[in-house]
């Protein structure tokens, strides 16, 4: 088997796939130890799952689910789901080790008299999506200053029942302040995913499919959940339609399940951002 077909065969495996390869490698007594803690991972996640559709924020939330500090079997579940994604990255079937996401869930509130923080899921994002935030944080940070003067201008007029510009100004201001916090937030968690490889589609990539049944050729571009926009065809990789263009090629078909049934789709080109 050449190279590249080792590579593409690579590509596509599903993690029920990888389970069964991986539990072959395992000592009995840590078949034992691991099998079950891997096994309701994969259930939960899918076994026809393709490995290179996974991200980072699903493996977050999965253990933000299921694995809480009251478990008695929290560590070796977290042991064991490591293991796992470690296999799955020296095997070169996942382009990064998603154990890193993998965590014991503390409940925020008070613990022998320490305070437990609880750590958020980082939000993943395109590059451009993240490069758009900081553009918009620093205008609003710019923008602040002004508005700040046109309250205090507006109070010079001391009939504050009537004064319509400062109460203009004041609602400019706290929604101005409520943006600045929510980006400044989200950057703080960003993370920037890339692409698996060049011929398959990733976060970031722009999709162009035809729809079967009517022959309509659109084009979407695969985002993060907060980049999402209707009107310039931006689909979450969390919807339904971007989850199935997720990790495909040119020339293969899907079927997305919506509201009036089922809707097949075929890939005709695939265009990666810079």
């Amino acid at each position: 088997m050449t190279e590249e077909s080792e590579t593409g065969i690579a590509t596509r495996l599903t993690l029920g796939e990888a389970l069964h390869e991986y539990l072959q490698t395992l000592k009995p007594e840590q078949r034992a130890a691991q099998e079950n803690f891997v096994r309701k991972y994969v259930e939960h996640a899918g076994e026809n799952t393709v490995i290179v559709t996974l991200t980072g924020s699903r493996v977050e939330s999965y253990a933000e689910a299921q694995i809480r500090a009251a478990d008695p079997n929290a560590p070796d579940r977290v042991a064991a789901l490591k293991a796992w994604f470690q296999y799955l990255k020296k095997k070169g079937y996942a382009t990064q080790n998603f154990g890193i996401h993998i965590r014991v869930r503390r409940v925020a509130g008070r613990s022998s008299g320490q305070q437990v923080r609880m750590v958020q899921a980082p939000i993943e994002m395109t590059a451009d999506g993240l490069e758009a935030r900081k553009t918009e944080l620093a205008e609003l940070k710019a923008t602040r200053p002004a508005i700040v003067h046109a309250i205090a201008l507006a109070r010079e007029d001391k009939d504050f029942r009537e004064n319509a510009p400062l109460q203009a100004a004041r609602e400019q201001l706290g929604m101005t302040d409520g943006r600045i916090k929510q980006l400044e937030a989200d950057l703080k968690r960003a993370v920037v995913v890339e692409r698996t490889s060049e011929d398959t589609s990733a976060m970031g990539s722009t999709v162009t499919v035809t729809r079967l049944d009517t022959g309509k050729q659109v084009t979407f571009m695969l985002v993060g959940g907060r980049e999402a926009n209707a009107t310039q065809r931006k689909i979450s990789v969390e919807s339904p339609v971007g989850k199935e263009l997720l990790g495909r090629r040119v020339g293969e078909e899907v079927s997305v399940i919506v509201p009036s049934g089922v809707v097949q789709y075929r890939v005709d080109a695939i265009l990666h951002t810079s």
